[in-house]
């Protein structure tokens, strides 16, 4: 057989082009998981969330937290970062809700739902974070980029709900945190 484009293989890596999204697909390629053991997944992933849940919120919530210092210049570590108090009540909610999706395995909270309510609206302006420029790369993928420390990231570095959740996303770390497949469940889950 042939490989793979590696490029694809990259991207599906990093959760772009809709690798972490709901309904998640299993892909061998990325790591080994059988799509058999999804529930288990799904369970391993949320038992996490509640074993650590406080240490998990207070985490997240350094993504609209400021940098810390001194900066560090592998791409995701920032391990004196400061997280944003006014964001522990949201991510709490929302990590509740993406504990019970996957509890329930249920992927997309309908309208109406006590979820829906819950996680309805925006926090936040959407103003991008200081010394962070919008720009697209060749294959026109939108990124980020901070002119101080060069970490790159493509969610937007805002002060918002979002920013808090995309960087616990990003951070999740196979094997130190979860299990691949867990892993992976969580990424889309959340």
């Amino acid at each position: 057989g042939s490989l793979e484009d590696p490029k694809g293989i990259a991207l599906r890596i990093c959760g772009l082009d809709g690798a972490w999204d709901l309904p998640f697909v299993y892909n061998q390629v990325i790591f080994e998981a059988d799509v058999r053991d999804e529930e288990a997944h799904r369970h391993e992933a949320a038992f996490a969330l509640v074993d650590r849940h406080d240490a998990i919120n207070a985490f997240a919530d350094r993504g609209a937290g400021e940098a810390g210092r001194p900066s560090f210049h592998a791409q995701l570590a920032d391990p004196f970062a400061e997280p944003n108090e006014e964001f522990v009540i949201p991510v709490d909610v929302c990590l509740r809700h993406v504990t019970a999706a996957l509890l329930n395995d249920t992927a997309d909270p309908s309208s109406g739902s006590i979820a829906a309510e819950d996680l309805a609206g925006e926090a936040g302006d959407g103003t991008l974070r200081e010394y962070w420029s919008e720009y697209t790369d060749n294959d026109g993928q939108i990124y980020w980029w901070n002119e101080i420390t060069g970490e790159a990231q493509y969610t937007a570095p805002t002060k918002q709900l979002d920013t808090c959740l995309a960087y616990l996303r990003d951070r999740v770390g196979v094997p130190r945190d979860l299990s691949p497949g867990a892993a992976a469940q969580f990424r889309a889950h959340l």
